[in-house]
């Protein structure tokens, strides 16, 4: 899917925790005046997320204003678990920017699947979204390569709205 207008769906408010520790009611407290947000269902997504990490730093450049994110969202099934798992995040992710973008969600992952149309949980979704939790384009996957399409279409359209 992509888009240079706002999608009918929307970001939904789910509560997660980023892992420098600060509890965060998405898409509200998103730092960005838009924000790019990787989310991911499983811990294999890594790699999927991993291939969006350049375009993510490249745009962070471009678009001033602009904050990308990661969000890996389990199952709440493993919410005892929080502490470990995350823990396990915090020390493989040196980067204390990285840390503060990375958002876990813990529950019922059909919260975000079934308002971003999500049919499945095999691949990531990658969101352009403001706070308010209006999209502006989305995709699933890997990234296709340095100009996902659509994507700098969408980024231009939200900046002008803004000038």
């Amino acid at each position: 899917m992509k888009g240079a207008e706002v999608l009918s769906v929307r970001f939904p408010e789910v509560e997660g925790k980023s892992l420098d520790g600060r509890v965060l009611q998405l898409p509200a407290d998103l730092e960005g005046e838009i924000n790019l947000v990787a989310v991911a269902f499983h811990r294999s997504h890594q790699a999927e997320v991993d291939t969006w990490k350049e375009v993510f730093s490249s745009l962070e450049n471009e678009y001033e204003g602009l904050v990308t994110y990661e969000v890996p969202t389990i199952s709440g099934r493993w919410k005892p678990m929080r502490p470990l798992i995350d823990g396990g995040m915090t020390a493989a992710i040196p980067d204390p920017v990285t840390r503060s973008r990375t958002v876990t969600v813990y529950g019922d992952t059909r919260k975000l699947t079934g308002p971003l149309e999500l049919e499945t949980t095999d691949r990531i979704a990658v969101v352009l979204t403001d706070r308010q939790g209006r999209i502006s384009w989305i995709a699933r996957g890997a990234c296709p390569g340095p100009e996902p399409e659509g994507l700098a279409e969408a980024l231009d359209i939200e900046w002008s709205k803004k000038a």
